[in-house]
């Protein structure tokens, strides 16, 4: 191998993309979905075509292998090399056509497939397979692995919906694959390059090896290990080498486009769901059910049904399709032209199990309902690993297929094998196709662990094979797979398969080591025996992960956060495509600077610091991540430490005594408001600090709210008599927007709350958020002696600031130990947002809202925090008691302030992109007699620095329609 530095410097002077070969840019692609870690030589982000048949050049000339990755999300092994990465999902995401008459698009491999059907939705089309992991998954890593999904008893896979693919070969030719007839194969098998010996060679070895290729190929449609030698079986038909490219995991060429096949949305569609007490019943039914020609048929084991238990959406999810825990549960989809069709279908279903006695069965036609369903079953993957523990529910056995009326028998011997390895497993997928994926628990931190490990992938294989089944049903060889390929496919094939990697590639630049060739399945694991899991003193508490490191070690690398369409979680990755602003990069980066793995002490500092930094800690991926990891905690944990280590920066320390700044600034208003908008002031502030100028700054008052209730003769603290309710006074509200405390006294004491304000301190989400958690460790007890006897006495702590509360509720009780943290959850389990509270004191009786009508629509922006917490849906339904309003939740993720990120020169660029995605022109498109509503002061700020429009509190607006009252002035 040349000089890699040498390597380096060329692929720089010639590419049109990025090059790196930094150490904390090779740790970010060491991994990816599957057990395994390899650090590779360097990283080429690739813009173009040409760039990629440059890197492919020098690369040859270098001797330095070549890994293709799209969305890194294989659970096998095959997006992770020791040589050059080629990342696909930043800038090769072109959607390059659309041909709807014909039903056929054109797209390069970086392209994700729920962007590519959101594009197509239009034209009533989409592209076929399905994967669960759609929300990042890219066409390239599609093709790769021959990936199908939920549907492929309708749809096949995604073999069947390519058309044509233009691929760098290894001797950096571009080749144009597509189906050709005999004479142009003559043709095209002139000539002494790569392509010209795959024409000559490919379709020979098919029909060369045609008896052992219907003797050994799997009769299963889920079927995607080796290579597709059986669709070259046939000596007068047509050649089509997109067939062997697909499937190939990278190993034969790099697809740099490709024409693919679309079909039409169905028209109706409904899900039923059947819920057994045992998943061996659930899989018995299945051929029954498929008499009734559903699209899908998903199944999910109980294992993976109770690990929802500790994500409080998914366990909503889970609790409105179970009846009782313990249950396993088909989830069988119809498509059809009418309504009527489906509850037909469905019936006949209901009829024909009724003799197997299901639990329970319910049909579901509301489209919401069904997309919550299979929401919650593309989240099984990251479900099973949701173990806080070292030993996990791993991906090394859980592809394999057998044909459908085999598989009960099939997953009782399965079972049975895990059992006599003295562990358990999880059990979900695609019962219409015999493909279930099951992921025996294992520790491969342990010598014993990895033995069991490789045992257990051992005696699969020759479960398989005795079923007559594929080992590889979906997420392909990759390292966890190749090893058995000889065993599974017999010599004779196997020698078939190793031609096609020599004829393709001689030289083993493309992927190495993956289908042929492969070495041991224990090689290269990210753990192995004798891992370590650090666990570092923290002010946090991580016992419930047996501590820090294993908390970050939670991450499996499954990339749901690389998801840009929908949700919050990761915001900064939603507009910068970086791996390392993903929460998995973060995680990943982390865990390995705590492991040791990113060299000397002072170059990880400084890279987890720049990975870490354009965090917004808006603690989505707590909530939306399916094992709730969360990266916001993990950041202010390392800061604490960075700067015990380097000093705290300015910056931090002024950030941080946010509260102390409004105090000074309130008791010098408006003075302090006039001298902090100087130009030599916001100057010193951009060049000490790095405030940046073009930043509005927060005004305070003179007249806080604490000032205007003690003038008003009104409570502070929760002495009184019939005092229900507590307002926590946040320096915000208290300082710079008293109107909104006001508001919330007045609404809650209309509706028959009696309402003091709290004699609390500042939350600490300043100091927390810049990793000064001392100072907020001290905060948070300050807040328990000030708040616990009236929580105790079962008053409501109410906010109306949602990141505050998010520091009372979920870390107060965490930065603190003994008997204090005893009482902060005390304190935490009483404190509720405005509302929260109010929605649910009138739903159940406890008080009364009269309101006018106000404005026709009320757009809702919930914070961030309010969102991770579930407390999006309580707002809704309390703005939805407004007289004639309609509420629309905007469904913006995170407007991209997020408390002091967005004032800082260094975040602007970044904060503005994150607002321009969804809320800024939602705001700007707001017409007359529309009002747009945001709980966070940060949300607010933002969409009135960058849209002009200002956007009101809940409590404002609902005290603005509140019925005159003759006995006291509501303002």
């Amino acid at each position: 191998m040349s000089d890699f530095r040498l390597l380096q410097r060329e692929l720089e002077a010639v590419i049109d993309g990025e090059v790196r070969f930094d150490q904390v840019s090779r740790a970010l692609y060491s991994t990816d979905a599957s057990v395994y870690q390899i650090e590779p030589l360097g990283v080429v982000i690739p813009k173009s075509t040409e760039a990629v048949v440059r890197a492919v050049d020098l690369a040859a000339k270098h001797g330095v292998p070549i890994t293709p990755r799209g969305g890194g999300t294989s659970q096998a092994g095959q997006s992770i090399g020791s040589g050059i990465v080629l990342d696909t999902s930043k800038y090769l995401t072109r959607i390059l056509e659309v041909n709807p008459d014909e039903k056929w698009a054109r797209v390069e491999p970086g392209v994700v497939l729920d962007e590519l059907n959101a594009a197509l939705r239009p034209h009533n089309l989409r592209f076929a397979p399905d994967v669960s992991s759609a929300s990042r998954a890219t066409l390239g890593g599609m093709m790769a692995n021959n990936s199908s999904g939920a549907r492929s008893v309708l749809y096949g896979k995604t073999i069947d919906h390519v058309l044509e693919q233009r691929v760098v070969l290894s001797d950096g030719r571009l080749a144009h694959f597509r189906p050709l007839v005999h004479a142009e194969v003559l043709a095209a098998t002139v000539g002494d390059g790569i392509e010209a010996r795959a024409y000559h060679d490919i379709p020979r070895l098919g029909v060369r090896h045609a008896v052992e290729i219907e003797r050994r190929f799997p009769k299963v449609l889920r079927r995607v290990g080796g290579y597709n030698l059986d669709a070259f079986v046939d000596p007068h038909g047509r050649v089509d080498l997109t067939r062997i490219m697909i499937g190939s995991e990278g190993t034969l060429g790099f697809i740099v486009d490709a024409k693919i096949r679309l079909v039409p949305l169905p028209k109706q569609k409904s899900v039923l769901t059947i819920e057994f007490d045992h998943l061996l019943d659930a899989l018995g039914a299945t051929p029954l059910v498929l008499k009734h020609g559903p699209s899908a048929v998903e199944v999910m084991d109980d294992f993976i049904l109770s690990h929802a238990k500790n994500h409080p959406v998914l366990d909503a999810q889970r609790r409105a399709m179970i009846t009782a825990d313990g249950s396993s549960l088909l989830c069988v989809e119809f498509y059809a032209d009418h309504v009527d069709d489906l509850r037909a279908r469905m019936d006949a279903v209901e009829r024909d199990l009724a003799p197997a006695r299901p639990r329970a069965m319910r049909q579901v036609l509301n489209p919401q309902l069904q997309q919550a369903i299979w929401s919650f079953r593309e989240a099984a993957l990251g479900l099973s690993t949701a173990m806080k523990s070292d030993a996990k529910a791993i991906s090394f056995v859980e592809d394999t297929a057998v044909a459908p009326e085999k598989l009960r028998d099939y997953i009782e011997r399965f079972v049975a094998l895990v059992r006599r390895h003295k562990t358990t497993a999880g059990v979900y997928a695609h019962a219409s196709v015999g493909c279930l994926h099951v992921r025996p628990v294992v520790n491969l931190k342990t010598a014993e662990g990895v033995a069991k490990f490789e045992a257990i992938a051992n005696e699969v294989a020759d479960l398989v094979l005795e079923f007559g089944g594929a080992l590889s049903g979906e997420h392909g060889d990759g390292l966890v797979r190749g090893a058995f390929n000889e065993r599974m496919f017999g010599s004779e094939l196997y020698q078939a398969f190793r031609q096609v990697k020599k004829t393709f590639d001689p030289n083993g630049l493309f992927n190495p080591g993956r289908i042929v060739d492969t070495p041991p399945i224990t090689s290269h694991l990210r753990y192995g025996a004798g891992y370590a899991t650090p666990s570092p003193a923290t002010f946090f508490d991580f016992s419930d992960h047996a501590g820090f490191g294993s908390a970050v070690e939670m991450c499996s690398g499954v990339g749901l956060c690389r998801k840009k369409r929908e949700g919050t979680m990761c915001p900064s990755y939603m507009v910068t495509r970086e791996e390392a602003h993903s929460t998995r990069g973060r995680a990943n980066t982390l865990r390995l600077a705590m492991a040791g793995q990113l060299g000397d002490a002072k170059l990880s500092d400084k890279g987890v610091h720049e990975v870490m930094d354009l965090c917004l800690e808006c603690r989505a991926c707590k909530s939306e991540c399916p094992v709730g990891v969360d990266v916001a905690r993990f950041k202010s944990e390392f800061l604490a430490g960075y700067w015990d280590r380097h000093g705290v920066s300015l910056a931090a320390q002024v950030f941080g005594s946010a509260h102390g700044a409004a105090v000074w600034g309130s008791r010098f208003a408006p003075l302090s408001n006039a001298m902090a908008n100087t130009p030599i002031v916001r100057w010193a502030a951009e060049k000490l600090i790095g405030i940046d100028r073009r930043r509005s700054l927060p005004q305070w008052t003179r007249q806080t709210l604490r000032r205007q209730i003690r003038d008003q003769g009104s409570g502070i603290g929760d002495q009184g008599s019939g005092i229900r309710a507590l307002l926590f006074a946040d320096t915000f509200t208290d300082h710079t927007d008293p109107e909104i405390g006001l508001a919330a006294i007045d609404v809650m004491n209309a509706a028959g709350i009696p309402t003091h304000v709290a004699s609390n301190v500042c939350c600490g989400r300043p100091l927390i958020s810049q990793g000064r958690l001392s100072d907020a460790r001290r905060l948070a007890a300050a807040n328990v002696h000030a708040l616990y006897d009236a929580a105790h006495r079962g008053h409501a702590i109410v906010f109306v600031e949602p990141s505050c509360l998010s520091a009372v509720r979920e870390d107060a009780p965490d930065l603190l130990r003994g008997e204090l943290q005893r009482r902060a959850r005390v304190v935490a389990h009483h404190s509720v947002l405005f509302e929260e509270f109010l929605e649910t004191e009138c739903a159940e009786g406890r008080a009364t809202l009269a309101l006018r009508p106000g404005p026709r629509d009320v757009l809702l922006h919930p914070h961030c925090h309010q969102r991770s917490m579930g407390l999006a849906a309580p707002a809704r339904s309390l703005l939805s008691r407004i007289p004639s309003a309609t509420v629309v939740d905007l469904e913006a993720g995170c407007c991209g302030m997020a408390g002091s990120f967005g004032y800082t020169r260094d975040h602007y660029d970044v904060s503005l992109a994150i607002a321009e995605r969804k809320l800024l022109p939602a705001a700007r498109a707001m017409t007359p007699g529309s009002v747009l509503v945001a709980a966070g002061t940060s949300c607010r700020h933002q969409v009135a620095d960058f849209a002009g429009v200002t956007a009101m509190h809940p409590a404002v607006l609902l005290r603005s329609l509140l019925h005159p009252s003759p006995e006291k002035d509501t303002r």
